[in-house]
């Protein structure tokens, strides 16, 4: 048997050397926009991409993240579709060596006396008989058409478009705990500055009924403060639901049960995070390289391509080397027996020709699949290309924004400053001084809004670069992210 084998060697490497892939070779397709220049004024230099939330300088925004990194039920979900599609890349790739086992059986087997053979004429023949059976089955499609091959190569790159998956999952859950832990304290800002509102509005009130009764206030103006009371208390009671509301998305965003964290982000205070003053953009074709879901979609694309081929593969003729060697016999005692040896070996050969109307159909799914995975593909660096421009855009508006609130503080509390010196030298009444104050709050909390607007601005502009995946991620994954083409 073995010199058989070696006989169907040289036809085999024929078969392999004349072989060819069928189905389009893939290439990243050209991404229309994306060697442009930007349109809004983006600064230059290194883009922040691995914890870009360190450089908002607030050690318990830096501690939630790790902390959901560590134990998100979405970043674990999607851990696990990697796995799984690297374990489907490691299938196919064993698709394309020989496939082989071992079997055994030891049966009783009786013939029928009344049979086409008749047995009971026979002398001596016994209708009942065991027999044992030990073997080695083997065999070798050869990848005449390249099946095996495109099969490898779209469940590598369903590999690939898992692993950006996964760093997709990870740049949207830091982005949306920070955002998350801005409205947090935002919403603290809010509530301490409601509570002063009230305060003001509360000796408006008392002083306007003082006034009133003096008759030196119409009703008017006492129903209008009386208004103005009601809604600052309106304002302290949603204030503190925005908080909680805060402090329970937290707890989701970091996998963890309400009562593990609400009661101490409720608890804690400190200011709204302040981002850098500068984030550095780069250059735009690189932010699509780092842009983990026009990745993914590029990988995916990549996938229904390979696929193409697999499905054309099946329109031809496959061929096998098959073989099979054991022994078999009627008594354990024989089955060492020389005699008892049985083997078959030889080319084996399949070719559906009746079932070439599904097969095709089946093409022509795999080419609608692809264009699909391009469509897609192409909506991803579309939807890049307009989500950055519009960070940039809103980072750079909420910086003037946030300046100006800051500006207008500073004015507002010299006013509030004039207004208590002056009733201080009893220039004007506590009437004058309570209505300065609450002046003052108001412009406090615009300045709040805008510094919660510059914080999650910066924040949404990191998420468009795509920063926040590398390093400790592309460890944890086991895998370069230079690996795969970037988009063209």
């Amino acid at each position: 048997m073995a010199t058989r084998i070696i006989h169907l060697l040289p036809l085999a490497g024929m078969a392999l050397l004349a072989g060819c892939k069928v189905g389009p070779d893939y290439a990243p397709p050209a991404s229309a926009g994306a060697e442009g220049a930007w349109v809004e004024p983006v600064e230059s230099g290194v883009v922040a991409d691995a914890a870009w939330w360190s450089g908002f300088n607030d050690p318990q925004l830096t501690a939630l993240v790790e902390r959901a990194l560590a134990g998100s039920p979405d970043i674990a979900r999607a851990e696990a579709s990697l796995a799984e599609a690297r374990a489907m890349r490691e299938v196919a790739q064993g698709g394309r060596w020989p496939q082989g086992g071992a079997s055994g059986s030891a049966v009783r087997n009786r013939i029928s006396e009344n049979g086409q053979i008749p047995i009971a004429q026979i002398p001596g023949f016994d209708p009942s008989f065991p027999l044992y059976d030990a073997g080695f089955d083997a065999s070798w499609e050869l990848d005449f058409w390249g099946k095996a091959a495109r099969s490898v190569e779209s469940a590598r790159a369903r590999e690939e478009a898992a692993l950006w998956g996964l760093r997709d999952v990870r740049t949207v859950l830091v982005a949306e705990l920070a955002r998350a832990y801005v409205d947090l304290r935002g919403s603290q800002a809010r509530l301490a500055l409601a509570e002063v509102e009230l305060d003001s509005a509360k000796t408006l009130g008392s002083l306007s009924t003082l006034l009133r009764e003096a008759g030196e206030a119409n009703a008017m103006d006492a129903e209008q403060i009386g208004a103005a009371l009601e809604a600052r208390m309106a304002a302290q009671r949603k204030a503190q639901s925005d908080v909680a509301a805060a402090a329970y998305r937290i707890a989701a965003l970091v996998g963890v049960p309400p009562e593990e964290i609400v009661s101490d982000l409720r608890a804690s205070n400190g200011p709204v995070p302040i981002p850098p003053a500068i984030i550095a953009g780069g250059v735009r074709s690189d932010m699509l390289k780092r842009r983990p879901d026009v990745r993914r979609a590029e990988r995916e694309l990549a996938s229904a391509m390979a696929g193409i081929g697999v499905a054309e593969a099946d329109l031809y003729p496959s061929f096998s080397l098959i073989g099979s060697i054991g022994q078999q016999a009627r008594q354990t005692s024989d089955l060492t027996d020389g005699a008892s040896t049985y083997y078959a070996v030889g080319p084996s050969f399949h070719w559906p020709l009746f079932n070439m109307g599904t097969l095709k159909a089946k093409v022509r799914a795999a080419d609608a699949r692809a264009d699909a995975a391009a469509a897609q593909y192409r909506a991803a660096i579309i939807g890049a290309l307009s989500d950055s421009e519009r960070a940039a855009n809103r980072f750079a508006a909420s910086m003037a924004a946030a300046d100006a609130a800051e500006r207008a503080e500073v004015r507002q509390q010299r006013a509030f400053n004039l207004a208590e010196m002056r009733f201080q030298r009893g220039e004007d009444d506590k009437l004058t001084v309570a209505r300065a104050r609450l002046d003052l709050a108001r412009v406090e909390l615009a300045n709040v809004d805008a510094a919660v607007g510059r914080a999650e601005a910066a924040i949404a502009f990191y998420k468009a670069l795509g920063g926040g995946w590398q390093d400790t991620l592309a460890a944890a994954a086991g895998a370069n992210p230079d690996t795969t083409p970037p988009p063209q």
